[in-house]
């Protein structure tokens, strides 16, 4: 008898694999501040590195009124993670969360309650501040240290506390003198508190959040070029390329780093629900390099500050946190 060979199915064809739609939703233009500048950064680098298995979408400058049609707008377009990219628009995240329950939401800098679908970056750069401290009491002459906060919330007022700590660690007769500006977009607010601090007496400027950082430096810058011996240190993101004349260093918040790993996890199918994903000096922040300015702060200020960062990656020297006034 002859056996006739069974029907050949053709194997089943795989579909391509489906794309993570990425979305994210900033409050300036991405150039203008280091917080959006930060978070765009590490967009591209996850878009460099995660090539075709990712598509992704951002809107830039939406005033926070906007930022739940924002969000609703990407959910309802049926996007598989979305960043809220702004510390106060907590209500709005969490609104919209409610009602995409299938959607993945990050929120940086968040706090409180939140959702299952919703995971927060906590960039506790507390670290770095410290050490940012250290070179400023080494830096002042006057003994007059000023800081100009955004908003006060805790990751700023983490990075404020622990930067005073770092100044008093080596000049205890330093004041550290704040203003809190209220807003993390508000420019020229930054400029008037950098002026207000400078005119008392202040010779660092250490600009501790968002857009108001571009104010505070031009003002150091001015008064640089005016003849004043006034030195600044920036906050987010390396501010030097901005001021290399008067930027000794700044403290990174490793917000691009916490973009490509946030991305990476929803890739693998990794995120936890209500997670509170936390980036120390061991997987993100850290003090940006002194580029041209190294040679001003003397050798042994930046032996300690190594030798200080080295003892907090050990566990060696752990820099106190405290999130609230």
């Amino acid at each position: 008898a002859t056996t006739t060979a069974p029907p050949t199915t053709p194997p089943p064809s795989t579909p391509p694999p489906k794309k993570l739609k990425v979305a994210a939703v900033f409050d300036t233009f991405v150039t203008e501040d280091g917080w959006n500048e930060a978070a765009y950064n590490g967009l591209m680098e996850a878009k460099e590195i995660y090539g075709d298995r990712i598509e992704i979408a951002y809107s830039e400058n939406v005033p926070l009124a906007d930022y739940e049609r924002v969000l609703r707008d990407y959910a309802e377009k049926g996007y598989d993670l979305i960043f809220c990219h702004a510390t106060p628009a907590g209500e709005a995240v969490k609104s919209v969360a409610k009602d995409y329950p299938n959607i993945w939401f990050v929120w940086t800098d968040g706090w409180g309650e939140i959702p299952d679908n919703v995971v927060v970056i906590t960039p506790l750069a507390h670290e770095p501040s410290y050490l940012a401290g250290i070179i400023a009491g080494s830096m002042t002459k006057t003994n007059k240290i000023g800081v100009v906060g955004g908003m006060n919330v805790p990751s700023t007022y983490r990075s404020y506390y622990a930067f005073e700590q770092g100044v008093k660690e080596v000049n205890p007769d330093a004041e550290v003198m704040v203003i809190w500006v209220g807003s993390f977009v508000d420019i020229h607010a930054g400029y008037e508190a950098a002026v207000s601090l400078i005119n008392q007496g202040c010779d660092v400027i250490f600009g501790n959040g968002d857009s108001q950082n571009v104010g505070a430096r031009f003002a150091v810058i001015e008064a640089y070029k005016a003849g004043k011996e006034v030195w600044y240190i920036g906050g987010v993101w390396d501010e030097w390329k901005y001021a290399p004349s008067v930027c000794l260093t700044s403290v990174l918040w490793g917000i691009d780093k916490a973009f490509v790993d946030i991305i990476g996890k929803a890739l693998e199918g990794k995120l936890e629900p209500a997670k509170f994903y936390s980036y120390t000096m061991l997987n993100g922040t850290d003090l940006a390099p002194y580029h041209s300015l190294e040679d001003v702060i003397p050798a042994d200020v930046r032996a300690l500050v190594e030798e200080l960062k080295q003892k907090i990656l050990s566990g060696e020297l752990v820099v106190p946190r405290k999130d609230f006034p």
